[in-house]
């Protein structure tokens, strides 16, 4: 077989197989717009979009078409009662179906192993509702204002630092701003976790997150963080 066919039809099989996923999660809805049979269309149709596309060399304009055509049904579909009873205006089917679409057409792309890694993370997700709310419903005020300044020094400070060391006289001339700050991180995400390990799985299991993350991470932040949490 043609190594591009062979190639298509693994893209197809994958296709198929996260389809399945995600639709078999959501087939146990009593309300559906998309389940078992839908949803591998769907990505399947996504692979066979990206595919025509670039045969024909449409930069993508295939592609973009397929994703307004299966929005636009997706919405009206979502707008319709389903088995005699009132519509689901929920916004989580139809994002889940234009998200399977998009994995779909990033098959084909030689990117199997991030779409692979986002359809399954797209079933878990529809899965573990009831825990992550019940998750969201424990989390007080403070829980969430430290979370926040992890994300504020982690995705906003530490990209911004320059990576380089400088012309200082010794021993400062080994000092990098981007690595000093991201040990930084490292003791306040190992604390971080060690914290939320405490507040939902109690102290010891606390304690024992926590040494484990030190001592995959860096046993120096884990050092600095047992340090901080028996003060």
């Amino acid at each position: 077989m043609d190594p591009a066919a062979r190639q298509l039809f693994e893209n197809l099989g994958i296709a198929l197989l996260l389809g399945l996923l995600v639709g078999l999660q959501r087939q146990r809805k009593t309300q559906i717009i998309a389940g078992l049979r839908t949803f591998p269309l769907i990505t399947v149709l996504g692979v066979v979009a990206a595919a025509v596309d670039a045969a024909h060399n449409a930069n993508g304009w295939i592609v973009a078409g397929g994703f307004l055509a299966v929005a636009a049904a997706t919405v009206a579909t979502n707008m319709l009662p389903v088995r005699g009873e009132s519509p689901d205006y929920g916004l989580t089917t139809v994002m889940a179906v234009l998200l399977m679409y998009a994995v779909g057409s990033y098959l084909p792309g030689g990117h199997q192993m991030v779409a692979i890694a986002v359809g399954g993370g797209v079933a878990v997700l529809l899965e573990f509702k009831p825990e992550l709310h019940g998750v969201a419903g424990k989390l007080g005020d403070q829980d969430l204002r430290a979370i926040m300044k992890f994300v504020l020094i982690t995705c906003i400070v530490l990209p911004i630092l320059p990576n380089q060391t400088y012309d200082l006289p010794p021993p400062l001339h080994v000092l990098n701003p981007f690595e000093i700050w991201m040990m930084v991180v490292l003791i306040v995400g190992i604390s971080l976790g060690g914290y939320l390990a405490d507040q939902f799985l109690g102290r010891s299991a606390g304690i024992l997150l926590t040494g484990l993350l030190g001592g995959a991470i860096s046993s120096t932040a884990s050092t600095a963080t047992f340090a901080r949490r028996t003060r």
